[in-house]
């Protein structure tokens, strides 16, 4: 008993110089302690003996077996994900409580933050028009808008009056803003869909959910400029396996043993090569919902990729433009390289409504005038 206790508290060590056991990296998104120079002053002043204690602590042999089994622990006894808001609900459904608060109207900005933002989004689209550039908005769906059913009982709240998606919705469609609803759409696809069109373990619509959200993009931007684009279609693939971001927040649980979902499809895509057809050029603003889409080949087989604006922040690809930030490009130069503009939040971003994209736009396309919302 004492050699195996003993071996027990010399394993992390022997694993650390020796390593022997293959390592494990943690997924998910988080800052690495970076290991701190001595200094005196920060010496009598306690900041080097926390700093050099977090990074030693990072750096214990086998941690990241460690963290999975106290995961493990957690999620099997308490039913709880040691990840930042994460929260399991019923048959194995993962969700982002920011989801769910969306779902609930929570976080609901206001109507007096959105009314604005809406109106001076509608005086974009005019300006856009001016030059030649479709511009619409797309309101894409929220994992806790689908799962009410298996919400977990600390989970379930009382509906608000009014949530972002219906206030932007409704005032959208009274005011002649250009609106792709791909939540409502997706209701309605869930119907009668034979797989799902949100994974149990992802935060994001499902793959098969993406394709047929491209298929819809196809119909609409064709409708929009009034001319074709390539053809796009797709056969499925099923699996016992979540590949990919569909299983994303399963994997950032960090756990010893990932759940087993649900059977999944997955789609073979196929596109037209038609060369007669003049590419539409489509630059996206967007949340990370829209990585399924780019990353299916719609962006760029379909239409001519023009780019994916994460957040107004940061430009995607790489190297497609001359700076990764987005404040650092001449926004106007760039836009006007297009045909189509596309505006697109899921439901936790709705409060943020453009991310300060909205009130750019107008200010470059209206430099001379004094900027009112339009009515």
């Amino acid at each position: 008993m004492f050699g195996l206790i003993l071996s027990v508290l010399l394993f992390p060590l022997a694993q650390r110089n020796f390593e022997l056991i293959p390592t494990w990296p943690l997924d998910g998104s988080f800052q690495s302690a970076i290991e701190p120079e001595f200094d005196w002053n920060h010496w009598f002043e306690g900041d080097f003996q926390a700093a050099e204690e977090t990074w030693l602590n990072e750096r214990i042999g086998a941690r990241e077996y460690l963290v999975r089994l106290r995961n493990q622990y957690y999620f099997d006894v308490f039913n709880m994900a040691m990840a930042n808001g994460v929260s399991p609900a019923k048959e194995g459904v993962l969700l982002d409580v920011g989801y769910v608060d969306a779902f609930y109207g929570k976080d609901f900005a206001g109507e007096e933050v959105l009314t604005d933002k809406l109106q001076r989004w509608k005086h974009v689209q005019h300006g856009l028009d001016s030059i030649g550039v479709k511009a619409f908005l797309a309101l894409a769906p929220g994992k806790g808008s689908f799962f009410e059913a298996q919400f977990s009982d600390f989970l379930k709240g009382e509906h608000q009056p009014i949530t972002n998606y219906r206030f932007i919705s409704e005032f959208a469609t009274a005011n002649d803003i250009r609106l792709l609803d791909l939540k409502k759409l997706y209701h309605t696809w869930n119907d009668t869909s034979r797989y799902p069109l949100f994974p149990k373990g992802g935060i994001h619509w499902s793959e098969y959910g993406a394709a047929h959200v491209c298929d819809t993009l196809r119909g609409y931007i064709q409708s929009l400029t009034g001319r074709p684009l390539q053809k796009f279609w797709f056969d499925i693939q099923l699996s016992d396996t979540a590949r990919g971001a569909d299983n994303d927040i399963a994997r950032g649980m960090n756990l010893l043993f990932t759940p087993k979902h649900e059977k999944l499809a997955y789609p073979v895509r196929y596109f037209g090569e038609d060369s007669t057809i003049v590419p539409t050029k489509f630059l996206v603003i967007a949340d990370s919902y829209y990585y399924a889409i780019m990353h299916s080949g719609f962006a760029d087989r379909v239409c001519s990729y023009g780019g994916f604006w994460f957040y107004f922040r940061e430009t995607q690809p790489y190297g497609l433009f001359p700076s990764t930030n987005v404040e650092e490009l001449n926004i106007l130069e760039e836009i006007k390289k297009q045909d189509v503009l596309m505006l697109m939040m899921t439901e936790p971003q709705m409060q943020r409504f453009g991310w300060d994209s909205v009130e750019k736009l107008e200010e470059l396309l209206y430099p001379e005038k004094e900027l009112e919302p339009a009515s």
